[in-house]
């Protein structure tokens, strides 16, 4: 695979950094479909689980940053534009960061795939009912159900834009994000008991499979819900994240 980087100062003086992996050899003729994989750690992921031997079948377009880390914010959709710069984000994705990967290669503007982890499956989720149309379709990982007073539950309760019905969104979560994992279950007594209290409030097993099933109502067929075996919340994107992603790229590649 090749790569290209950008180094991007943003209005708000955030300063991101992109790469670009796109497959070597000519791209069908509506170019490669593209995976936008929101942080390192999982643009990382992704390429690792790349096979040795096999080519990559699309692009994939890393998001992340230089230095200070904003994804607290860039995620998160402030109250009354109070605080999260979700919308900011959006915009940027919009008019810089895919501008530019498609300038860099042949890319088909209508083959795109948004993955996010945590946070950043919230901000998929919010893109999904804000702007629609900017991928076809979503990998969300173990999305922050708990945050902004289950924000999430009330966004997808709603009704749906017309053009987010027909967007496929895959939901996972990790096996142990609300319950306790082996290595958690070895704590003392009292850091025990207060990680139990956490995952039981933050109710990430239960939220994520009931986001699944709300959109599942809005856009008719099965809930696309998976649990992550074995993982807790760190681990399931790094797992859940490569699947969705290459699962998608050899399914629309090539057309």
């Amino acid at each position: 695979m090749q790569l290209e980087h950008l180094d991007y100062l943003s209005p708000l003086g955030r300063h991101y950094r992109l790469t670009l992996a796109v497959p070597l050899g000519s791209a069908p003729e509506s170019g490669w479909p593209l995976a936008c994989v929101l942080d390192q750690t999982q643009f990382q992921a992704v390429l690792a689980a790349v096979p040795g031997a096999a080519p990559l079948c699309g692009a994939v377009l890393g998001v992340d940053y230089v230095q200070e880390n904003w994804r607290d914010q860039d995620y998160t959709p402030g109250p009354e534009g109070e605080a999260g710069r979700a919308d900011d984000f959006r915009v940027l994705l919009r008019d810089v960061f895919l501008p530019w990967a498609h300038g860099r290669a042949q890319l088909d503007p209508q083959r795109r795939l948004l993955c996010g982890h945590s946070l950043a499956g919230l901000f998929a989720l919010h893109a999904l009912v804000h702007e629609p149309g900017l991928f076809q379709a979503m990998a969300v990982s173990s999305p922050s159900v708990w945050w902004g007073d289950a924000y999430l539950a009330r966004l997808l309760a709603q009704p749906l834009p017309p053009a987010a019905l027909t967007v496929p969104v895959s939901i996972t979560v990790g096996e142990y994000e609300q319950r306790l994992g082996p290595a958690e279950e070895a704590l003392p007594e009292p850091a025990r008991e207060q990680r139990r209290q956490r995952l039981l409030e933050r109710r990430m097993v239960d939220g994520a499979r009931e986001l699944a099933q709300e959109l599942a109502q809005h856009q008719g067929g099965e809930p696309r819900f998976r649990m992550i075996p074995g993982c807790n919340h760190s681990q399931s994107g790094w797992v859940a994240l490569p699947q969705g992603c290459l699962e998608w790229l050899a399914d629309v590649w090539p057309r």
